[in-house]
């Protein structure tokens, strides 16, 4: 599944001049669902951030499956018929539990993604879905306006009719505006670019991988009494390589080349998140995600977040081994060799299990029960 999400574009039929995969789409509605979130509470509401996070994730499984249908499509078929949508989505979720032999993540996707309510957090994952929207509309349709104006008119009526005070607040404010530009260059930033890949995965994507790979860990351990913070973990999963966005993504060998280059790079990224980040964001929101874009392995969470960080690495590297590129044969083996030295119960697990069953792809995985 994980080559799917990063074979999908959205999209992905009409003319464009960047191509977005919806781990990058995620990532983005995320970061702009928390900073939502810190704009309500401002006000003194209360806003469940594990939630939000959840079920932004949660949300790509049904995407996979649903692939051919794109959103515009899915809207007017909700128009037209949103009975017959709700019972599509509700024989893909039935065929994850099914599939899913995980107790835990079924109890979350049946809870989370079974609540459809006017909750606040379902109104902001809604209006953090649409800004995002009109970001790829926006760039696409200054080269490409005659296949955009339809999906634009159609956002931006939405926006205009949006009733979301933190929204609202973005859209007047040309500082957060320019935050979440910034903020999305991650799409833009890939890994591994110093090798051949096959699929390219954007900074932007690996957090999202790297969070929900957080979510597991963290059910497993606690399934062994671990006491870890699960928001915690996921926040620094959501949060810790966006520096990369200014830095790009330095190798770790050129880090360790000259001894105080490693110091050095790190005092160049807080001046430079200062300038290109934080100038845009008021003090108290800075200190909120200082540390967990900074200095996001420093307390008692950073070791699973950290494992988490390196799966996620390892599953890049077996999809590349997979797909016969020799580059990342030895590179996978020595990740490997790394995540077996963790030494916990969850790596242990994403090793003996995980890994066995990687290469299934939904094919494999009978997807056509779906259509029976």
């Amino acid at each position: 599944m994980f080559s799917k999400w990063l074979s999908i574009k959205r999209w992905n039929n009409f003319p464009r001049v960047e191509d977005i995969t919806p781990l990058d789409n995620a990532w983005f509605v995320i970061h702009i669902s928390l900073f939502m979130a810190y704009l309500e509470e401002k006000k003194w509401k209360k806003v469940d951030k594990e939630y939000l996070i959840k079920k932004i994730i949660f949300e790509l499984f049904k995407a996979l499956v649903l692939s051919d249908i794109n959103s515009w499509t899915r809207d007017y078929i909700l128009k037209t018929n949103p009975e017959i949508m709700e019972k599509l989505e509700e024989k893909v979720l039935d065929y994850f539990w099914e599939m899913w032999d995980c107790e835990f993540l079924k109890r979350d996707l049946k809870e989370i993604l079974n609540d459809k309510s006017d909750r606040l957090e379902n109104k902001i994952i809604e209006s953090a879905k649409k800004f995002a929207g009109h970001q790829e509309c926006v760039i696409n349709a200054r080269v490409f306006l005659y296949a955009y104006d339809v999906a634009l008119e159609e956002i931006n009526n939405y926006l205009d009719k949006n009733k979301v005070e933190s929204l609202n607040k973005i859209l007047k404010n040309d500082d957060y505006k320019n935050y979440l530009s910034h903020i999305r260059r991650l799409s833009h930033a890939m890994r591994w670019s110093w090798k051949q890949r096959k699929y390219g995965v954007s900074v932007m994507s690996h957090l999202v991988i790297v969070t929900f790979i957080s979510y597991i860990l963290w059910n497993l351990e606690n399934e062994k009494w671990w006491d870890f913070d699960v928001l915690e973990m996921m926040l620094k999963s959501v949060y810790h390589d966006i520096p990369e966005a200014i830095t790009w993504d330095i190798i770790t060998p050129i880090k360790n080349s000259v001894e105080g280059f490693r110091d050095t790079l790190e005092e160049v990224e807080k001046k430079m998140m200062d300038d290109y980040f934080f100038v845009y964001v008021d003090k108290q929101y800075k200190e909120e995600i200082w540390n967990y874009m900074l200095d996001p392995f420093s307390n008692k969470t950073w070791k699973l977040a950290k494992n988490a960080d390196i799966i996620s690495a390892l599953l890049e590297a077996r999809i590349e081994r997979d797909s016969n590129n020799l580059e990342f044969t030895q590179i996978y083996r020595e990740i490997k060799t790394l995540v077996n030295s963790h030494n916990t119960y969850s790596s242990d697990f994403f090793l003996k299990d995980v890994l066995l069953s990687f290469g299934d792809n939904l094919e494999d995985l009978k997807i056509e029960k779906i259509g029976q």
